[in-house]
């Protein structure tokens, strides 16, 4: 199943940001070498980091959740909201 995964920093995110980037990053890494996310963006608003926005690829929404449990910037308080919507995929767009 495929979601779109969008996670809003908190106001007083940045320093937690910053000493969680690279764990979150190297997460990162590793989901997209197992194909389990497609695409990520980080969302700006005057020059500073906001959020990010990802497409994920899950076999089962206990996958997700187990992804939610670890990712950095979920354990650590850096995204303040997470939004989560399952999503499809045009065949245009996987090839």
């Amino acid at each position: 199943m495929h979601y779109l995964v969008i996670g809003r920093d908190g106001k007083d995110a940045a320093d937690r940001r910053q000493s969680s980037r690279p764990a979150h990053l190297e997460g990162v890494k590793q989901l997209k070498e197992a194909g389990k996310i497609l695409y990520a963006v980080a969302m700006i608003e005057q020059g500073k980091m906001v959020g990010s926005v990802m497409i994920m690829n899950f076999t089962s929404e206990a996958d997700l959740e187990k992804w939610k449990s670890t990712e950095p910037y979920i354990t650590e308080n850096v995204w303040e909201s997470v939004e989560i919507t399952e999503c499809a995929i045009p065949p245009l767009f996987t090839k």
